[in-house]
């Protein structure tokens, strides 16, 4: 080979040297920047059958070792999206368990709240006057008569005075409050 190949190769003319900074200059000339070989044509296919490598090889080669990393990567990515799945499904099972469980204790509430209804109205039933009149006569109790009212100041009665058993307390005659404070 020549040295007009190499020196084109290296990215610089025949005999032509590149300026190189002094002690004063601060180096900002314009420089090229070095070109990386080219293996094109014939010569960079001779140079891959003398090292006994093909473009195939190597490229398969950078394959397997660039794809060796990526399977713990896709592994990792699977079972995190695994795990979620497996979350979900249990947060789901466990939302239908509690959904279940409020739909129960809503229909209790609503029994109980029944319930506590018949309860009231009996509960008045049995607190009407026509209820007491009634369970009063199976006992055996007779209705009382109008009450009669007393003034203690003038010692007078009055209210309704007909109509009474005299063998009832309070419905007979009543001795006068001022004829017994007289004899004593």
């Amino acid at each position: 080979m020549s040295t007009a190949t190499d020196d084109r190769e290296r990215g610089g003319a025949t005999g032509a040297r590149r300026a190189r900074p002094t002690a004063g200059q601060t180096g900002t000339a314009r420089t090229a920047p070095p070109r990386a070989p080219r293996s094109t044509g014939r010569r960079g296919t001779a140079r891959a059958r003398a090292t006994g490598r093909t473009t195939r090889t190597s490229a398969a080669r950078h394959d397997a070792t660039a794809s060796a990393p990526r399977m713990p990567f896709v592994l990792l990515i699977l079972g995190l999206l695994g795990g979620a799945l497996a979350s979900l499904l249990v947060l789901r099972t466990v939302l239908t368990e509690d959904a279940f469980a409020i739909s129960r204790l809503q229909q209790e509430n609503r029994e109980l709240t029944n319930q506590e209804e018949a309860l009231r109205e009996e509960n008045l039933h049995a607190e009407s006057p026509e209820t007491i009149a009634e369970r009063a006569e199976e006992l055996g109790m007779e209705p009382g008569e109008a009450p009669l009212f007393v003034s203690l100041d003038s010692g007078e009665t009055w209210g309704d005075d007909s109509g009474g058993s005299g063998d009832l307390p309070g419905t007979g005659e009543q001795p006068d409050p001022e004829a017994e404070g007289d004899d004593g």
